[in-house]
């Protein structure tokens, strides 16, 4: 493929995969921003679609940017990924996405509502009675991992190594530099696992996971091909609800008049997910394939290449959302990409909102206030954003 620049798109020097802009993503997005809809990144060899309509007009345009190619922007992890939903297209990706989204369409997840309500209190609990925690490793994983770890039922040896798989999926996606060797240990442990004819027999019974394969197995899918499918519940099930669950605790503490609104009226806590989703967008970027040339914000985009769809700048766009560094719970958000757009809409993201509003409601009940208690710290992960400390005390 192609790596240079003859498109005429404004140059943006950001490395848009160094440490600083992984943890800290957002000064790189106002720049690709300031710039222009789209962009070359000389330092990552591609183009960048970084404004809200042209991110979302070019997602919904599979036929252009298909995803059966794989999202990776390097082509020598796409092979590992193909297959998986996020990386098909339809007619294919709408088969296997009916399959694996059947447990986790709103009216199914009414099944586990009440569970995931009565953890959230005690999670509550026990945080508000411990006064001071870090919320990134005490708060944010607890229902992922102790829910729908169990729900997705993946076995014991599965269950336990979900967080390291999904993170080095989500690693691979992008340029994991010398993160590399060990994102692509543990993908090919995840490739192991899923080759492993004793996968299937430790499956729970009635875990998502197996319904998932049963359900392949009986559209006609081939044992091996149906058991890839569980792949779609073991990266983003976890990662990003921990990601939007971090950042919504770092949020509410620096904008406390917002956690106070939130207390006086929860009806707008389904609102404030998706503000908080919108500013931190957990996936910041994913990559397509270009099929054919096209015209992108004025840019011409040439076939056989890879562009950047970069969802955290488009959801800083202050063409979409005026003033869009301000943290408002009533901000018209409807419309972020947050979790994805078009076909390609997070998969689970009514699970997201479920546990994540069980969450806030059970701290709202508990909690006046959250302060920082010490330094937040970012995680580091090509794709996902999201922190390895916020260090809280709550009254």
């Amino acid at each position: 493929m192609s790596d240079t620049h003859t498109s005429g798109a404004p140059i943006c020097d950001v490395d848009f995969y160094d440490d600083v802009n992984i943890q800290n993503p957002v000064d790189a997005y106002h720049k690709m921003l300031s710039l222009g809809s789209v962009v070359w990144l000389p330092k990552n060899k591609l183009h960048a679609i970084c404004g809200f309509e042209q991110l979302t007009t070019s997602l919904r345009n599979h036929r252009v940017f298909p995803s059966g190619k794989g999202v990776s922007i390097n082509e020598e992890i796409n092979p590992f990924l193909v297959g998986s939903t996020l990386n098909s297209d339809p007619p294919r990706h709408d088969e296997t996405r009916a399959i694996t989204f059947s447990p986790l369409t709103p009216r199914a997840l009414k099944d586990v509502k009440g569970r995931i309500e009565r953890e959230a209190n005690n999670l509550a609990e026990t945080m508000a009675n411990a006064g001071e925690f870090d919320a990134a490793s005490d708060l944010a994983p607890h229902l992922p991992l102790t829910i729908v770890r169990d729900l997705v039922g993946l076995g014991a040896h599965g269950s336990d190594n979900m967080l390291d798989w999904g993170a080095a999926t989500f690693e691979l996606m992008g340029d994991p530099r010398e993160r590399r060797d060990a994102a692509l240990a543990n993908m090919k442990k995840l490739r192991a696992f899923l080759e492993d004819p004793a996968t299937l027999g430790a499956l729970k019974p009635d875990g998502w996971a197996n319904r998932a394969t049963q359900g392949g197995i009986a559209h006609g899918f081939a044992p091996d091909k149906a058991v890839e499918l569980m792949r779609d519940y073991i990266a983003p099930s976890l990662d990003t609800t921990i990601s939007a669950i971090g950042y919504a605790m770092m949020l509410f503490a620096k904008h406390p008049e917002q956690w106070q609104k939130l207390r006086a009226d929860r009806s707008l806590i389904a609102n404030a997910i998706e503000e908080v989703v919108r500013m931190n967008t957990p996936i910041k970027a994913f990559s397509r394939y270009v099929a054919e040339d096209i015209d992108v914000g004025g840019i011409r985009l040439k076939a056989d290449t890879r562009v950047l769809m970069v969802y955290g700048a488009a959801n800083r766009d202050a063409q979409k959302f005026p003033d869009p560094d301000r943290f408002d719970i009533e901000r018209k958000v409807r419309g972020h990409v947050g979790f994805g757009h078009g076909v390609h809409a997070c998969l689970g993201m009514h699970l997201a909102r479920l546990e994540i509003s069980s969450l806030l409601n059970a701290l709202a009940d508990r909690i006046e206030q959250f302060e920082l208690s010490g330094p937040v710290v970012s995680s580091v992960n090509s794709s996902i954003h999201s922190f390895a400390s916020v260090p809280v005390r709550v009254t």
